[in-house]
């Protein structure tokens, strides 16, 4: 077994591509690989961006993790060739995100900062959002003021609505304080 120690300040970040829903399995034999395997001491951190979503489920409040860029995983390593050649074997990988000419160029430190944000960002937020998507509310504000509406979608402080005018759902974008939870 090789106990080379990781030198942090040799990892570079980059982007691997996989095929689509085999992204948590491909960072699994990663981490796993870096672990206790061949990539010993040349592979960090491997990251699959992850976030959070809430729906209805018949009546209720349901947890869903939901991969927030398919087809993409990131992973720190310091041993680029050997990583490009233990990858080729790997099923459902791509290989790296590449340049136009091919290259492979590991991201800048505020493109990691902001990966690794987000990231973390979205696993820690709980149920902060007051609105789910598939809950019933009632806008109090504007023309519509008074109408029962259904939520779609829930933006940072915007919400997308399904609102029935004369039998058809129609989709409208409010502010959060433009709605109400129906209590009853």
């Amino acid at each position: 077994m090789n106990t080379e120690v990781i030198n942090k300040t040799d990892m570079k970040w980059y982007v691997v591509r996989t095929k689509g829903n085999m992204e948590k399995s491909v960072g699994v034999l990663l981490t796993k690989e870096a672990e206790n395997g061949d990539l010993i001491g040349k592979v960090g951190q491997v990251i699959v961006p992850l976030e959070k979503i809430f729906y209805l489920k018949n009546g209720k409040k349901v947890q869903k993790e939901t991969i927030m860029l398919p087809g993409y995983i990131f992973m720190e390593t310091n041993s680029l060739g050997e990583l490009k050649y233990f990858l080729k074997g790997v099923k459902g990988v791509a290989g790296f995100l590449t340049e136009r000419n091919g290259d492979i160029k590991s991201l800048t430190e505020n493109e990691v900062n902001r990966m690794i944000g987000r990231h973390t960002e979205s696993m820690t937020k709980e149920s902060t959002l007051s609105y789910i998507v598939g809950e019933e509310v009632m806008i109090n504000e504007g023309p519509f003021t008074t109408m029962k509406a259904t939520v779609e979608k829930v933006v940072d402080q915007k919400v997308v609505l399904a609102v029935s005018i004369f039998g058809r759902k129609t989709p409208l974008t409010l502010d959060l304080h433009q709605i109400d939870k129906i209590h009853g």
